[in-house]
């Protein structure tokens, strides 16, 4: 009984977490190029429970100790939304676009609403810097991001395109491992794997589609549906607890 009171509170605190992240994943319903936030639930072992005489068919070997819960970064690609800005790219398939944050650390976004920033140099959401460095001339009228990421511009009175640099994207083993570094940022971690840095459209990568912007990859009627389940399964680990309060009661009344 009293296992029951820890294992029903394991659940709880499991769908306490399922109900925070999908309140996240609905306030970020139009951030551009978020990955939702998905649980995934693990059984937690009774192994310290267990004796070293214990054998592979004792009970106490099957019984569980309750669940464990963590959240992980949707793999699923969002809506590219057409909006003929120029600075907009969308990434067709997989990928990420690698940025240098402030502290100098690599971060990867898929929200491609692209800046120039204060630097000259051509930037995520909020300013910050894509990692291959381009620097765009103060007299450029017009830029174009072609399929396979290569930047070019028109300038001044000049008629023939110049070449000024290439975006590279980034794809890792694990990308649901990803961690949220917000502002549409995702730091790599070592679950996620190393990086592999190519040109859109080689080793698999997908390409650049320049006048289109990628939404969230949320699905609103699958959040509510989830919710609805959640709350269900939070009602059920109380009523656990709850029997096994009355159970331990009757117990303790026995030896009175």
């Amino acid at each position: 009984m009293f296992d029951a009171l820890y294992v029903g509170a394991t659940g709880m605190r499991g769908q306490q977490l399922q109900i925070d992240t999908i309140a996240h994943n609905i306030a970020n319903l139009n951030t551009t190029g978020f990955r939702r936030g998905v649980l995934s639930f693990s059984e937690i072992t009774a192994a310290a429970a267990e004796s070293a005489a214990a054998t592979e068919a004792s009970p106490s070997r099957l019984r569980g100790a309750g669940v464990l819960a963590s959240v992980v970064a949707s793999s699923v690609p969002g809506e590219l939304k057409q909006t003929s800005e120029l600075m907009n790219v969308g990434i067709d398939g997989l990928g990420f676009m690698e940025v240098v944050r402030a502290d100098g650390t690599l971060a990867y976004t898929r929200a491609g609403n692209l800046t120039v920033n204060a630097d000259g140099l051509l930037a995520a959401e909020g300013g910050v810097p894509l990692s291959a460095r381009i620097q765009v001339p103060s007299d450029a009228r017009e830029i174009n991001i072609g399929p396979d990421g290569r930047v070019s511009i028109l300038a001044g009175d000049d008629q023939d395109r110049i070449e000024i640099g290439q975006i590279e994207l980034a794809a890792f083993p694990n990308p649901s491992a990803l961690t949220a570094a917000g502002g549409s940022l995702y730091s790599a971690s070592a679950e996620a794997g190393q990086p592999q840095v190519a040109v859109p459209g080689e080793l698999g990568l997908g390409t650049l589609r320049q006048g289109f912007i990628e939404g969230s990859n949320i699905q609103l009627t699958d959040e509510l549906v989830t919710l609805l389940l959640a709350q269900r399964a939070f009602e059920l680990n109380s009523r656990v607890i709850q029997a096994a309060d009355q159970m331990l009661s009757i117990t303790n009344g026995l030896y009175r």
